[in-house]
């Protein structure tokens, strides 16, 4: 897959440093025009579309139209996008949320995974109030094929907080599945990202355990309220 070919970590140490020049010169231009005539020269280089695009189209469309790299550009430059305007709260939050989102669509590149899960964390913590359990279950699996299990198993809970009872039985079977196969990392690996074997095991009880419990107490289907 491209993806798999073009995604080797030195590569995506190169263009994280190269947007991390991008986002100094943005900052060192006190000028918004200046600013975003940068953003646009990038965007049309990197992603064949105007920044306006980036904006204003859907991830879906933006997932579908862009193959994994400029995907990734996307993420960034729509980041960097937000970044650029502090002023503006409720838009900038959102263009976060959409850069957050294309990331997600990236989950399965380990090395991406690695270098970007504090971005995703950092993220996920931000727009809580905006997530769905699907986008928590992303932030999850992103979060697992980073090394950052801990987060990952915050991500599986809050996920499953917020499933509607029909959806949640495979939420839950899910997110148990992501934490025992994450228990069988190396026990350094698991030590860095501040847990272990047997707390990930653990975990993974305690969520088939909490909502058995919960979907236990529900009424049946037939049963009148």
């Amino acid at each position: 897959r491209e993806v798999s070919a073009v995604f080797q970590r030195d590569y995506i140490l190169r263009m994280i440093e190269m947007m991390g020049d991008l986002m100094r010169r943005v900052k060192e231009l006190m000028d918004e025009l200046a600013q975003m005539r940068l953003l646009e020269e990038a965007c049309r280089r990197q992603c064949g579309l105007p920044l306006s695009a980036l904006e204003t189209l859907s991830t879906e469309s933006l997932t579908e139209m862009l193959s994994p790299t400029p995907r990734l550009f996307a993420s960034e430059l729509i980041y960097l996008r937000a970044m650029a305007s502090p002023d503006l709260w409720d838009e900038g939050r959102m263009l976060r949320l959409k850069s957050l989102r294309l990331l997600l669509t990236l989950a399965q590149e380990g090395p991406l995974c690695e270098l970007r899960a504090a971005r995703v964390q950092a993220l996920k913590l931000e727009l809580m109030d905006l997530l769905l359990p699907e986008d928590l279950m992303a932030c999850a699996a992103f979060l697992g094929q980073g090394g950052a299990y801990a987060d990952m198993e915050d991500a599986l809970f809050e996920a499953a907080e917020r499933c509607a009872l029909p959806e949640r039985e495979a939420c839950v079977r899910t997110g148990a599945q992501m934490l025992r196969e994450a228990a069988r990392a190396p026990a350094a690996d698991l030590a860095f990202a501040r847990t272990s074997a047997h707390e990930l095991r653990l975990s993974a009880r305690e969520l088939e355990a909490r909502w058995a419990a919960d979907d236990s107490q529900q009424p049946d289907r037939g049963e009148e309220t």
